[in-house]
């Protein structure tokens, strides 16, 4: 069985409900500084249109670092390439170039936008009403710009948190960590358990 079957079987295509070994080195892989990262799959266009709309999905806070800080960019680059069959490959490429075309810089550079032009075009399709996504969800014209739209940055939140999540440096300093757990305490809140943070993958 190939890798990439492999993985797709254990439920990561769409879910990422589990982080296999494999999955867990590619992501600690992806420790390039961003001003010298050549993707890989992405084209530097699409790379970075991906970086500026991933910042804006989970950037730094006070208590906690950045989807940039955890190289999630470059993870999702990776992925792509090494996890995603041509059909799905060609999917998501069709995405980030109708999020590209949207963004009215097919043939300029992308550089040039300002963060209101990425943070008008998540608000546009991230928060739109339950209605409008449900119509979204329910339309079955594939060539439809805005469903295409609205379903890669669906997908794109989905994997950036999926993968900010999975980091080594999320896992271990950012949420409930411990590699050799203790005892069961059951019945007890997540503030007394873990001070109120998620448990690490």
């Amino acid at each position: 069985m190939k890798r990439r079957d492999a993985l797709k079987g254990m439920g990561l295509s769409l879910g990422y409900a589990i982080a296999t070994p494999s999955i867990l080195s590619l992501l600690q892989s992806c420790k390039t500084e961003p001003l010298i990262w050549n993707p890989v799959f992405l084209t530097q266009k699409e790379g970075t249109v991906i970086t500026n709309l991933v910042d804006l999905i989970l950037p730094v806070t006070e208590t906690s670092p950045g989807a940039l800080d955890a190289n999630i960019p470059e993870f999702l680059d990776l992925y792509a390439h090494k996890v995603y069959n041509d059909e799905r490959k060609a999917k998501y490429k069709k995405g980030i170039q109708a999020i590209i075309k949207a963004l009215n810089v097919l043939d300029a550079d992308p550089s040039k936008l300002k963060i209101e032009d990425y943070d008008a075009l998540l608000a546009k399709y991230l928060k739109s009403t339950k209605a409008q996504q449900k119509i979204y969800n329910e339309e079955t014209d594939e060539d439809n710009q805005d469903v295409i739209i609205y379903k890669a940055l669906v997908d794109l939140r989905g994997s950036t948190i999926w993968a900010y999540k999975t980091s080594q440096q999320i896992g271990e300093n950012v949420l409930a960590y411990d590699p050799v757990p203790g005892e069961q305490e059951g019945c007890i809140s997540l503030e007394d358990a873990t001070g109120g943070k998620a448990w690490s993958l």
